[in-house]
């Protein structure tokens, strides 16, 4: 997800905010990843003010100020609310009142989380003017690249301690030395297990993301290999994307992106694995279904009722190239993916021609 949120950045933008992700990787200090994330929004964004607050074991709340230096803050803090209601299924929170991927332009804040499907991490930031929508994106762009960065490198952190030991530590200086030694490796279970799921997942849509589908489906793939199973990878394409990001805003293309990959997870069974690969691309491994167009019809039914019973600016249409898996022959998912790939463009042609 971070390679689509900064694919349009300015160069000079990319190498800073790759000299910030080298930094990152190289400490082990919570405060110097708070620090270097702050100094990443006060130099590329020229932010004004910025909240982050963090979930683990406890809720962890860190304000910045105009040049990006981090302190400790609390509930009182005025872009709080804002933050916390991205933050879904946590103890005590208000669920998903807000998305957690959006923006207020008109009160010149903008507050991101991630992951989509259950934010971990939200960052709220604002600025004293208001900016043109060229600008604004380019800030959205920007401040969920750092967020992602920054929520990885504390995770990095909290697999050797936890989260909350490490922050509370650095800014309040209180370690409960008294955890019993089960207890401490249950947390560093629990964080571990957590930044696995973020480093696999997509952002934006809560699939999995490349990386993600190939770790999990090229397992079932082999094991499917061995036992002679019945496979197959369906490659999908949303059609129209450009139109609706040029005529409606990225907002609108972010909105059709989710929604398409609601209706391709509603077609598909728990057990098979389903990823966005790109921006508007998507892909399927599914086992021991012989009858692969079986799916694609299950797939364009779910697609005609959403169009039909939800009120959207724009429809959801998709180009789809399917091929079965022949344990037969010796040839990697990696191959099917690519044959279902061109299959898919093959459709598309088709259809515009």
């Amino acid at each position: 997800m971070i390679q689509h949120s900064i694919s349009q950045l300015e160069p000079a933008q990319l190498r800073a905010l790759l000299t910030i992700s080298r930094e990152l990787l190289q400490t082990d200090d919570a405060l110097d990843v708070l620090g270097l994330a702050g100094r990443g929004m006060a130099e590329l964004t020229q932010s004004a003010a910025a909240l982050l607050i963090v979930h683990g074991d406890s809720e962890n709340v860190v304000g910045f100020d105009a040049r990006g230096m981090p302190s400790p803050a609390a509930s009182d803090h005025p872009y709080y609310r804002m933050a916390s209601d991205v933050l879904a299924d946590v103890p005590g929170g208000r669920g998903t009142a807000l998305p957690a991927y959006c923006s207020l332009q008109a009160q010149r804040v903008m507050v991101v989380g991630v992951p989509v499907s259950a934010a971990m991490a939200a960052l709220a930031v604002g600025w004293e003017r208001e900016a043109d929508s060229g600008i604004w994106a380019g800030r959205e762009r920007i401040l969920l690249a750092i967020l992602e960065l920054a929520a990885a490198a504390l995770g990095k952190i909290q697999a050797r301690s936890s989260l909350e030991r490490l922050v509370l530590t650095q800014y309040e200086q209180i370690a409960d030395r008294e955890h019993a030694h089960a207890a401490e490796l249950a947390r560093r279970d629990a964080v571990e297990s957590d930044m696995r799921v973020l480093s696999l997942t997509d952002v934006l849509t809560g699939l999995n993301n490349r990386r993600g589908f190939f770790v999990h489906a090229d397992h079932l793939f082999r094991v499917a290999q061995r036992r002679h199973a019945s496979s197959a990878v369906i490659f999908a394409d949303i059609d129209g994307l450009k139109q609706v990001n040029d005529e409606l805003g990225h907002e609108a293309g972010d909105r059709l992106i989710r929604d398409a990959a609601a209706v391709f997870r509603e077609s598909f069974r728990d057990t098979d694995v389903i990823a966005r690969l790109s921006g508007d691309e998507f892909v399927a491994y599914t086992v021991d279904d012989a009858q692969p167009r079986v799916i694609l019809s299950r797939l364009l039914d779910n697609l005609h009722a959403f169009n039909l019973m939800q009120e959207r600016p724009y429809r959801i249409a998709i180009s789809v190239g399917i091929v079965p898996c022949n344990p037969q022959v010796d040839q990697g998912l990696l191959n099917y993916v690519r044959e279902a790939d061109q299959q898919m463009y093959a459709q598309k042609r088709r259809r515009l021609h």
